[in-house]
């Protein structure tokens, strides 16, 4: 294979590390996460201001939702592993270490939908117009981490000989750090599917429609259910050409790998979730704020007074809101203020 000189291979010679300070070494997967989720922030500004979430109320959300996913997506990862008891749970400390790799999306899928709803709670906004934000901020971040696993090389396909097929030249990157041989990094013979890129491009194609759609859609929920859907899909898709191990499940032995297993129970999962969405969840109206639309808010406190008490004391209350159906009619007002003018001018 390497003595064809027709065969265009991608090589990637990039050290995952940028810098070293001391002991900490500055990653880019870490950068990318960070640059994600400030991109994340930026694409969905407009989008949570015309559903009516603040500023404030949308980073209060965030910052629960970021600890979930980082929770959770590293969770994922470490039980799935076959040295879980072995490795992770006879040294813990692994657990906590993301540099060595190992962070699963569904598993932040699974923390911070709850953790979403939770708050949006909490915040007296729509749960479902939240996670359609969410949805958003989630289909643009993956983006940036998927450049860092490209960067890492973490994520691969298996051997190709296709023209577009990567070799990873680095010896620190993940994907030479894991050969039999080492020795045999940049090898043409280790070429194989870009596998992360392939991700990049579906995030890509999903993140254009719920671009395209949320502009469009009205019923709260729809857009997240969108986006689920579209990331189950290309998961399963994807992973046919990821070099992944093969498991059974259930004693079920369809060659099928781990989050092709779990893409296939989080859409089964969908259905029921999609029916009570269309059920329950009715479009905004035209006009309406779709952050609050149907959702009690807490009254607001009346205009602040100034009270003198029985023993000559000035304090500041505030005014208690008239109560709906104890204001004084307007004719009464007005018959009162004519006989107390008459009284005057007698």
């Amino acid at each position: 294979m390497g003595s064809n000189p027709f065969l265009a291979y991608i090589y990637i010679n990039i050290d995952p590390v940028i810098v070293h300070i001391g002991a900490l070494a500055l990653r880019w997967y870490g950068l990318m996460y960070v640059v994600g989720i400030l991109m994340g922030l930026w694409f969905i500004r407009r989008y949570t201001a015309r559903k009516g979430i603040t500023s404030d109320k949308v980073y209060r959300i965030l910052w629960w939702s970021v600890v979930a996913g980082l929770i959770g997506g590293r969770l994922y990862f470490v039980v799935q592993q076959p040295n879980l008891v072995s490795y992770y749970l006879a040294q813990p400390w692994h657990i906590l270490a993301t540099w060595e790799g190992g962070m699963a999306f569904f598993g932040a899928i699974f923390f911070v939908v709850p953790v979403i709803f939770w708050r949006a709670r909490v915040e007296r906004i729509n749960p479902l117009v939240a996670l359609d934000a969410g949805g958003l901020f989630a289909a643009t971040g993956q983006l940036f981490g998927r450049i860092g696993n490209i960067i890492n090389g973490d994520i691969v396909g298996y051997h190709s000989t296709l023209p577009w097929a990567t070799v990873y030249q680095n010896k620190n990157s993940f994907f030479c750090m894991g050969l039999a041989d080492p020795s045999s990094c940049g090898n043409v013979s280790t070429a194989v599917q870009p596998a992360a890129f392939y991700e990049l491009l579906a995030n890509i194609v999903l993140l254009a429609l719920l671009f395209f759609l949320s502009r469009r859609l009205r019923r709260p929920g729809a857009l997240i259910l969108i986006y689920l859907f579209g990331y189950v899909i290309t998961q399963f898709l994807l992973f046919f050409v990821r070099d992944n191990l093969i498991v059974n499940f259930l004693g079920l032995d369809w060659g099928l790998k781990q989050a092709q297993w779990t893409s296939l129970v989080v859409f089964i999962l969908l259905i029921p979730v999609t029916y009570l969405v269309l059920r329950f969840s009715k479009p905004v109206l035209q006009g309406e704020v779709a952050a609050t639309y149907g959702i009690p808010q807490k009254p607001k406190p009346g205009p602040k007074v100034e009270v003198t008490t029985a023993g000559g004391e000035e304090k500041t209350q505030e005014e208690e809101p008239e109560k709906p159906g104890t204001e004084e009619p307007v004719e009464d007002k007005q018959l009162q203020d004519e006989e107390s003018q008459e009284k005057i001018e007698s």
